[in-house]
């Protein structure tokens, strides 16, 4: 029973870390797409607004926290666990010498499962800063890009003015929100203009356990894809055809502008 705790307890608590830093995002990025955000955050000029929005370190933090806090917990109890189970095992030894056995065997075997949790934990650790670098990046470069093309502004008032949040139902992609010129993501961190999409087609994705959608979305001026993920094939069609229609109506301003 002793050894099936030290197998179970580690992996039961890195589980419950995550799941309560999920749901915690999960809160914090439902609030973000319903706008609720003070007036002085409203107020913010544009491009700071978006970075505060977008930047991983917001996102990120309660996962962050739950990582430094299990290799915490796993560092003191490898270390205080393994140190008391190696003076049982040197009486032990002490007692019976005539049977053969490192005193260091049965610390290692016993926690052999956290051991391996931690190094996970670690190398995870030191990969999401790695992650969170390269996509902070990405998201300076998409806004300046925004910006030059004079979009971000119009971006701004039409992500405070809609109120359609999509679920996508997919756990790596957060919901949506359409507004009337751009379709906006929280993470991946995205602000796509209707008027800016060459192709869309929704695709099928086979993985283990089932499959998934994507709206694949090719854009005109970057010839960048970018793929936006739905658990149900409905839903990515009712994506599709919404942007469709209000990229059409976009279109026949343009033209009504030019005509007069």
């Amino acid at each position: 029973m002793e050894v099936l705790v030290y197998i179970v307890l580690m992996p039961f608590l890195f589980i419950f870390l995550f799941v309560m830093a999920y749901l915690f995002r999960k809160r914090k990025v439902k609030k973000i797409l319903f706008s609720e955000f003070d007036e002085g955050e409203k107020d913010l000029e544009t491009r700071e607004f978006f970075n505060r929005i977008f930047k991983l370190e917001r996102l990120s933090k309660p996962f962050f926290y739950a990582q430094v806090i299990f290799l915490i917990i796993d560092t003191l109890f490898i270390l205080f666990g393994g140190y008391k189970t190696y003076l049982e095992e040197v009486e032990f030894v002490k007692e019976f010498p005539r049977i053969i056995m490192s005193p260091l065997s049965p610390p290692l075997i016993k926690f052999m499962v956290p051991i391996i949790m931690w190094v996970l934990a670690f190398f995870s650790f030191i990969y999401a800063m790695i992650l969170k670098n390269k996509e902070n990046r990405r998201i300076a470069k998409m806004l300046d890009n925004l910006e030059k093309v004079k979009h971000l502004k119009f971006a701004k008032e039409d992500f405070l003015r809609s109120d359609r949040i999509l679920a996508t139902g997919v756990v790596s992609m957060s919901d949506i929100k359409l507004g009337d010129r751009y379709l906006f993501s929280v993470y991946p961190a995205y602000i796509i203009p209707y008027i800016y999409i060459q192709k869309m087609e929704v695709e099928r994705f086979y993985r283990r356990g089932g499959s998934i959608y994507y709206l694949d979305i090719t854009l005109k001026r970057t010839f960048q894809n970018i793929k936006i993920y739905f658990a149900k094939e409905d839903v990515a069609e009712k994506v599709k055809e919404f942007i469709l229609e209000k990229n059409k109506n976009l279109n026949e301003k343009e033209n009504t502008k030019w005509d007069i």
